[in-house]
């Protein structure tokens, strides 16, 4: 076990996890002169979670922690808990801030309130949160704040699920944690445990199995970049309900069995709509189907049916209008099996990444539509209306799911990391240059793939003269930065970018001043700051990751660069009887991407085309040392301007 005095904190010698009385947690706390830069550190984290195995549930948490500054001591003192308002019930036990000495300050909230989490107008997510918000008073530098609360599930969304998972370590310093789990002796859950410091404590009494995780004095682990979800440091306890998850395919189904039925107004409408895309396959009428659902049923995050997870049916959803995830897919679903085509609602996460090792449905929040091609399936987010049918968001893409089959039948499975489009952005600027050092040219920027949802959301309402003024503002500072003065954008236009077949295109004509200069006896051309690629960037990061402590988590490549190809193409024709000197080409690769500029020039004609490449890949923290030198390499290629000499100059 790692102790905390790698962090600089004095702690007392580890001892056994005795339950611990109000009185005696300050014997845990720390000399605030020696605390090593953390803003606070928790003294105590205690769980206990009562299962029935109907799923019914009572958990009582306590968390006591030491403020060390005075930031630490603003945030602590406001509160909030979370819990769902039309199946559990928050209950705060006891809210206390001691002094070091355990002298009570004060022993109640100074403010409560109670309060809905609003629904997500953007977010695909559902929600039926409540929050209780605290406002303790006295919290300083220096105190100790105590607050126990209990959250009682009343009656579980699905007969027997429940989801608890428990961290023994934190972003802090840790003195004690313990995790108990009491449930009937004859229960078996599913228990997922990871790198555990100590093994888990087991007894029987009175026909109750007590499970309990205890640690002491653990280092706190802090956010590192490109880190992975996983990681080998952390001790965690994940438990979800016994069975497996055609169990919970099975109640899934039940709840939506019904709602495929499509009655005739809705089936005259989605004829209708077919009709009018005049398809010439059955791929055209399920793209057809499809980008009417995801594009003109408008989508509202709202509680709707039982908890959150019964759809509503066809109808109400076409005489409203309106739809959640599941509604939106459950109509999608049930147009294609009338169609004879074999489709499926897909569950998954997208704010986790669910472990496939437990089958509870709180561990999804999403729905997606699964559609039979071949031997293979594609899959459709009928919330996410500027992406094309078959492709998935970046976010979820290798996430376990649940397809959930008709009659009930589960299928597990990993969504596919692989696109059907090559994800890339190209922006292409051509320019030339006259007498006067003026540039006049035209820019083209294309997306293809999950980045083209962002150029596709721009484009996805017509340019009228106030949106072509604000993207030529934007345009020009994009391209010049600090210099934006000197570039005019104009005659901006655009593809539609509801038009899911076509990739999404903006095209402008450009005018910059001041394209050749001259600094004292020398005259240079000035490369745009589009053109000059991600050098900036890079060596801001190196410098940021260079000053961090020796790396503990792995990496995800993914996270260095998003897995996808981003390129600059700049080409512009120099001014008659003169020519450039070239920079160096570079290219380098690692095991996240890579980046080439390259430079050529054919007689007046001079090309740049720079591209960042990304993949997905996990490796360890040693490969840190990789990451910077990458950095450094890119960092360096940076040119603000090239030398210029008259044709036939050595």
């Amino acid at each position: 076990m790692t102790g905390l005095g790698a962090l600089g904190v004095e702690l007392p010698a580890q001892a056994p996890l005795p339950a611990l009385a109000s009185d005696s947690v300050v014997r845990l706390a720390v000399d605030p002169a020696r605390g090593g830069g953390v803003p606070y550190v928790m003294l105590l984290e205690d769980g206990h979670y009562r299962l029935e195995p109907d799923g019914r549930s009572r958990y009582d948490m306590r968390q006591v922690v030491q403020v060390l500054d005075a930031n630490a001591a603003r945030s602590l003192a406001e509160r909030a808990y979370g819990y769902d308002g039309s199946r559990q019930t928050l209950t705060v036990r006891w809210v206390r801030v001691l002094r070091p000495d355990g002298a009570v300050l004060s022993d109640r909230a100074a403010q409560e309130q109670d309060g809905e989490v609003p629904a997500a107008m953007q977010s695909p997510i559902y929600t039926n949160q409540r929050l209780k918000r605290l406002s303790l008073g006295g919290v300083a530098a220096g105190t100790i704040v105590d607050v126990a609360w209990t959250i009682e599930q009343r009656t579980p969304a699905r007969p027997g699920d429940f989801l608890v998972s428990w961290s023994l370590m934190g972003l802090v310093p840790v003195r004690r944690s313990q995790f108990l789990f009491d449930t009937p002796a004859s229960y078996q859950p599913q228990i997922v445990e990871r790198n555990l410091v100590t093994r888990r404590e087991e007894r029987v009494e009175q026909g109750r199995r007590l499970l309990t995780w205890r640690a002491a004095d653990q280092q706190g682990v802090r956010p590192e970049p490109f880190a992975a979800d996983s990681n080998d440091i952390v001790p965690s306890v994940l438990i979800g309900p016994a069975g497996g998850w055609r169990d919970v395919s099975r109640w899934y189904d039940s709840l939506a069995t019904d709602r495929y039925i499509v009655s005739r107004p809705v089936a005259a409408r989605a004829d209708s709509v077919v009709a009018a895309a005049r398809p010439r396959t059955r791929a055209d009428s399920v793209r057809a189907l499809h980008r009417w659902i995801a594009q003109d049923v408008r989508y509202v995050s709202v509680s709707l049916g039982l908890g959150g997870y019964q759809p509503r049916t066809p109808d109400e959803v076409l005489r409203t209008g309106f739809g959640d995830c599941k509604d939106k897919t459950t109509l999608f679903v049930a147009l294609l099996r009338r169609a004879g085509i074999e489709a499926d609602p897909v569950l998954l996460s997208l704010t986790s990444r669910p472990n496939g090792t437990v089958p509870s449905m709180l561990q999804f929040n999403h729905a997606i539509a699964a559609v039979r091609e071949g031997a293979e399936w594609r899959y459709a987010d009928l919330t996410a209306d500027v992406l094309p049918y078959g492709d998935l968001p970046e976010q979820v893409r290798g996430a376990f799911a649940l397809r959930v089959a008709r009659g009930g039948g589960a299928e597990p499975l990993e969504l596919p990391t692989t696109p059907l489009v090559e994800p890339a952005t190209t922006l292409r600027l051509q320019l030339q240059v006259d007498s006067a050092g003026r540039a006049f040219g035209t820019g083209r920027e294309e997306a293809t793939g999950w980045p083209a949802m962002a150029l596709r959301q721009m484009l996805a309402t017509p340019l009228d003269s106030a949106r072509r003024s604000a993207l030529s503002q934007s345009m020009a500072q994009r391209l010049m930065g600090p210099d934006a003065a000197d570039a005019v954008i104009d005659s901006v236009r655009g593809t539609d970018g509801r038009d899911l077949a076509t990739p999404p295109v903006l095209q402008f004509r450009a005018t910059i001043d001041r394209v050749v200069q001259q600094v004292g006896a020398t005259r240079v051309l000035r490369v745009p700051l589009a053109a000059r690629g991600p050098a900036r960037q890079f060596r801001s990061a190196r410098q940021s990751l260079e000053a961090l402590p020796r790396r503990r988590l792995p990496i995800d490549g993914a996270r260095v660069l998003p897995p996808m190809s981003a390129a600059i193409d700049w080409q512009i024709t120099l001014p008659a009887g003169w020519t450039v000197e070239l920079p160096p080409n570079v290219n380098t690769t690692s095991f996240f991407g890579s980046y080439e500029s390259r430079w050529t020039l054919n007689g007046r004609h001079l090309r740049l085309v720079r591209r960042l490449t990304g993949r997905r890949g996990i490796v360890g923290p040693e490969r840190m040392a990789e990451i910077l030198v990458w950095f450094r390499t890119v960092g360096a290629d940076d040119q603000e301007f090239l030398t210029m000499q008259p044709t036939g100059a050595r």
